[in-house]
């Protein structure tokens, strides 16, 4: 089951420092079923782009991983956000950090 995150539960899986754990993570979910399984609207009119993963952050307190996949849009991921106590998915935020910071 896939569930969109408001902005506050989104954040509440975010800790002061998040550790890039790309190269090392291991005991990792498929997530491509989970993405593919994204609404459309979900996406905002962006596009996922091909199966590519940017980079997988791990929270301060190991509780969870947030697994930014690249979208067609510079700037513009999905994150899917892993719950790792539970080794399951948590749900799912465009992340879009061309609105958020203003860039272009």
């Amino acid at each position: 089951m896939v569930r969109r995150l408001t902005e506050g539960e989104f954040k509440a899986t975010l800790t002061h420092n998040m550790h890039d754990v790309t190269t090392s993570a291991t005991d990792v979910l498929d997530i491509w079923p989970y993405v593919e399984s994204v609404p459309v609207a979900d996406l905002e009119g962006h596009s996922i782009f091909e199966h590519f993963v940017e980079v997988v952050y791990r929270s301060d307190d190991g509780c969870f991983d947030h697994v930014l996949v690249m979208t067609r849009t510079k700037n513009v991921y999905l994150a899917v956000v892993i719950d790792l106590a539970n080794d399951a998915f948590y749900g799912h935020r465009l992340l879009d950090l061309n609105r958020e910071y203003g860039l272009s």
